[in-house]
């Protein structure tokens, strides 16, 4: 539109957009040039980011293996200490606290 002598003010009245967003993006485009630019930088920009965002899953994957480890070891240290007597008070506390649970129609209860 404005290539084509259409003003600022014009072309955002048109698409409903303010004059200084329209006045940014026309400067913007003459910097970087026409469309087919700014189509290639977007597609190399894009390959980049996929290419660090494949590293980083890797790296992530790792990480989740050693995570999941630590929390499986840490888990099991805390079942060993969890002694008989609680165990059995806990079972036995199960019904009263899912009848609470009903009452209070899935909200809070004590």
């Amino acid at each position: 539109m404005h290539e084509r002598g259409t003003g600022k003010r014009e072309i955002g009245r048109l698409l409903g957009i303010d004059e200084s967003t329209v006045r940014k993006a026309i400067k913007r485009f003459e910097e970087t040039g026409s469309n087919d630019n700014r189509k290639r930088e977007k597609t190399a920009r894009i390959s980049r980011n996929i290419q660090r965002a494949k590293g980083m899953t890797k790296r992530n994957a790792t990480t989740k293996v050693n995570s999941t480890r630590k929390l499986k070891k840490a888990l099991k240290k805390a079942w060993k200490e969890v002694n008989l007597e609680t165990l059995i008070k806990t079972v036995d506390d199960f019904p009263k606290r899912l009848e609470a649970c009903i009452a209070a129609n899935g909200g809070y209860f004590e």
